[in-house]
This record gives C-alpha cells, structure tokens and sequence, in this order.
C-alpha cells in the first residue's frame, strides 16, 4: 500500500513540475519557467515535445531528490520511462497562483516509474519484487457545482496487480481540504477494480507468517467475517458478496478481476456508515455492487469451509 501510495504521491508532484507561466506551448512552460524552480538535485530527460499549450511528453526522465526525512536522509533517485501531460491547471499551479485553491483538472499518465527509496521496496520483504509502476490520473473539479469527478485514478504494479477508481462526489470545491472532504463530501458514484495478477499469492502467505497464521487460516478469517454479515443478507446484497468472497478464496490465482461499484439511492457518506449493518443496506441504500468471473453461488454465507 505504501508503495501504491507513494507512486501517486510522485505523480501529483509531478503533474505539479508541468506548470507555471504563460509560454508558448506546455513543453515551454515546463522548460523556461519551472524546471529552474525544481528544488531537485537533478532533473533531466532525453527527449520531449509539447503536446498543445497545456501539455507536454517527457521520456527518460531522471529526478535526484535531495536527502531530507521522507527519503531516509539520503539522496533519492526517481526514473519515469514516460511522462504523458494532456491537460493541466496552469493557472492553478503556476508560483503566483492561490496556495488554498486546487487545481480544477488533470489529465497524466507516467509509465515505468522506479525508484531508489522505500517507498518503491516497501513490499519486498513480503516477497513482491519492485517493479515498474504505472499511474494514469484523470479529474475534473467543478468549483461552482462542488462536483469532483474522477474519471481515472490507475495504478499497476506490473507483473502483479492492477487496481482502479472512478468517483463522482458532491460537496467538494477548489477550497476543499482533506478534513472538509471528509465530512461534506457524498458520494453520486464510484467504482473500484482490483485485477491481480500474483500479489495476494504473495502478500498473504507473508502477512500471514507475521500473525503466526497458516495462509488458509488468514484467509478463512477474513471469509468468515464476511459470513458472519452475510447470514442476515439476501438478493443483490448477497450476490455481491458470493463475488467477494469467491475472489478471496481464490487468492492463489483469481480467475479475473474484482470489481466493486457503489452508486448510492440519494448520495452517501461517512455519516451514513451506520446504516450499513441493517439488511440489505449495501445495495437498497448505498448501491454496493460486486462482480467476479468466477463467482459462486452461496460462497458468502459458507465462510471458510466453501472454499
């Protein structure tokens, strides 16, 4: 999870290395107005070429982050294959812009993004080699409607898994911090993708070795919670969760991907989180639902012994 979050930590940073100033295309901006400002050691790339007067293309991209405490005090080395920016908020990003207004879009895509610091070895003690990442980020943020749409939000692992969102929410302006989010912040949409390839067949014998469990034995935890929820469930509530909990028995080789939506009768939010344990609340009231290809039917209330 560190690493996934770190990559996209790295993506925002870098969408924030494409702005400033009014040149004359997106590779100008970038290229006579910010990148004298980069507080990096070193920033260089082996090509690039400007795609309209917001956007711009990088490849081979090497950025020295100097020593500081999120980089263990050391030097930090980030290399990015491809930098992809079709739109930008300039005006939001540029130096003399407002520090309390967001950005009103994005649209990014880095490819094979590796790095030297923890943030990119966090799982190898669990046994996931690092591994190249991707990250493709889409938004749009209406201020005047509160509306903040997330048309993608991709990161892979290659090799191991692949996860996604989209997201409609209401409540959320250009002045919206993390706090506010949280608590004006409803939910019109979203969905959710998970499509591994070998990363739960090895995180969870790891995980599971550090809470002196047999893997079956995590595992079997986690579906018999689910059961335990589901015994009170019925129609699209429990088919959702057979699909959950197929995927999860499957962790060795899932059989495709999981994919999870929510779409809500009204909107939702943290507040509404109470509602959740009356029957069939995750589809009547907050829209849950879950597809697997190889979802069984009666997985959910079987637990660990359906597997």
């Amino acid at each position: 999870m560190r690493v996934l979050l770190g990559a996209l930590v790295s993506a925002l940073l870098l969408a924030g290395w494409a702005t400033t100033g009014s040149a004359q295309n997106g590779l100008e901006r970038f290229e006579k107005e910010l990148k004298p400002q980069l507080e990096l050691e070193k920033f260089t790339y082996k090509s690039g070429r400007p795609l309209g007067s917001s956007g711009f293309e990088l490849e081979g991209v090497e950025a020295v982050v100097p020593a500081n405490a999120a980089t263990g005090d050391k030097a930090s080395t980030v290399k990015i294959d491809k930098v992809t920016v079709q739109e930008l908020d300039f005006d939001r990003l540029k130096k003399d812009s407002k520090d309390d207004l967001a950005p009103r879009f994005a649209k990014l895509k880095l490819e094979g993004m590796t790095g030297d610091d923890e943030m990119f070895t966090a799982l190898e003690p669990y046994g996931v080699p690092k591994v190249p990442v991707d990250i493709t980020f889409d938004y749009l943020l209406d201020p005047a409607a509160k509306v903040l749409t997330v048309n993608t939000l991709e990161v892979s692992l290659r090799g191991q898994a692949k996860l996604a969102l989209t997201l409609v929410m209401d409540g959320i302006s250009d002045k919206t911090d993390m706090d506010t989010a949280k608590d004006e912040g409803r939910i019109r949409t979203a969905s959710f993708t998970f499509d591994d390839k070998e990363l739960l067949a090895k995180l969870v014998p790891a995980l599971a070795k550090e809470e002196g469990l047999k893997p079956q034995e995590l595992v079997g935890t986690a579906l018999d919670a689910i059961a335990g929820f589901a015994q009170l469930q019925s129609g699209e509530t429990l088919r959702a969760l057979d699909a959950v909990s197929s995927f999860l028995a499957d962790w060795q080789a899932p059989k495709g991907p999981l994919a999870l939506g929510l779409k809500p009768a009204k909107t939702a939010g943290l507040d509404d989180l109470d509602k959740i344990m009356v029957p069939n609340a995750l589809s009547t009231i907050f829209g849950f639902t879950a597809t697997y290809p190889a979802a069984r039917a009666g997985a959910a209330k079987a637990g660990s012994k359906g597997k």
